[in-house]
Order: structure tokens, then sequence, then C-alpha cells
């Protein structure tokens, strides 16, 4: 992950720790468009958005993306 995609991306994993909070981490979402609000908090296109979400992923940020949900890591720090 570059410099700025890492930047952007603690920023967008923020907002997901926050608005995920009350549900213990998990995020009722459709896939495509938690992709698609990626894409607009990131300032990427869909296709690069997905890219940083699977790198968040295995740095272990968010534990799963589904078809109609995204489990975030709230315990870790980024």
């Amino acid at each position: 992950m570059t410099q700025e995609e890492y930047a952007k991306a603690r920023e967008f994993y923020s907002f997901l720790v926050e608005i995920s909070k009350c549900n213990n981490g998990v995020i009722h979402i459709e896939r495509e468009k938690f992709i698609k609000l990626a894409a607009i908090m990131l300032d990427r296109t869909p296709v690069e958005a997905y890219s940083v979400l699977r790198k968040m992923q295995r740095y272990g940020w968010i534990a799963a993306i589904d078809d109609h949900f995204v489990i975030v890591n709230v315990t870790t720090s980024a």
C-alpha cells in the first residue's frame, strides 16, 4: 500500500470503526454499495477501492466482507 493509500485507508478504517461500534463491528450493507462508499471515501475508482479494501483485510482491519455485511475489527488500531 502506498503512503497515500495508507493514509486514506486509516481514515476510512476510523470511519468504519465509529459507525460499527454499537454493532460490535458488524455493518449491514450490500457489497456493491460498500465498495461504492469506499471508492468515494478513498477517492479511487471502485476497482482500486476494492484493492485497498482487500489490503485492509490482509492488515486485519476488516475481518470479513460478505455479500450483505462487513465485519470490522474494532480492536485493532490502524
